[in-house]
């Protein structure tokens, strides 16, 4: 938490989002990977059963669990963004250069640390050298250039895991 709050525009766009309360969440709760690798592995038509208790996942439930609310454009990983889209985070001499993954070093400077706070907390890859689409898309929806169903993309994600 204290990259995102010594950070004004993150706090912002976090907040308006309705993401920041997540983010804190997350920052009590740390991280427990023996439990999220049971979780995903056992993961079998969107449920889980855990230690006799099972749980059902959904974008719904993704958005009561975490207060983010379950509006915007349902978007996936796997789809791509019209290339004007990414005009505004990458560097003017990078643009004609882009591919599917291009490096983190192409971002403008100014999106550098919302994108670092973005993968910390949303894409949880910890790889901060390279980026993909969907990091310039979750870049538009905190800098409010277009809505994304924050939920949907997580459940989206867990589902994907789930089928490695």
């Amino acid at each position: 938490m204290s990259e995102l709050q010594a950070y004004p525009f993150s706090i912002s766009c976090f907040k308006h989002q309705s993401c920041f309360g997540f983010c804190e969440m997350v920052e009590r709760v740390k991280f427990h990977h023996e439990l999220a690798r049971l979780f995903v592995t056992h993961l079998d038509n969107n449920e889980v059963n855990l230690a006799g208790v099972t749980f059902t996942l959904s974008p719904a439930v993704i958005s009561e669990a975490t207060g983010i609310l379950d509006v915007g454009e349902k978007w996936n990983k796997g789809q791509d963004i019209d290339r004007e889209y990414y005009e505004p985070y990458i560097k003017a001499r990078y643009q004609d250069k882009l591919k599917r993954v291009f490096p983190f070093k192409f971002l403008e400077d100014r999106f550098a640390l919302l994108m670092k706070i973005i993968i910390k907390y949303f894409t949880c890859e910890g790889r901060f050298s390279r980026l993909y689409a969907y990091h310039i898309r979750l870049s538009m929806h905190f800098t409010k250039v277009r809505m994304m169903n924050i939920p949907y993309f997580m459940f989206r994600n867990i589902e994907k895991m789930a089928l490695l």
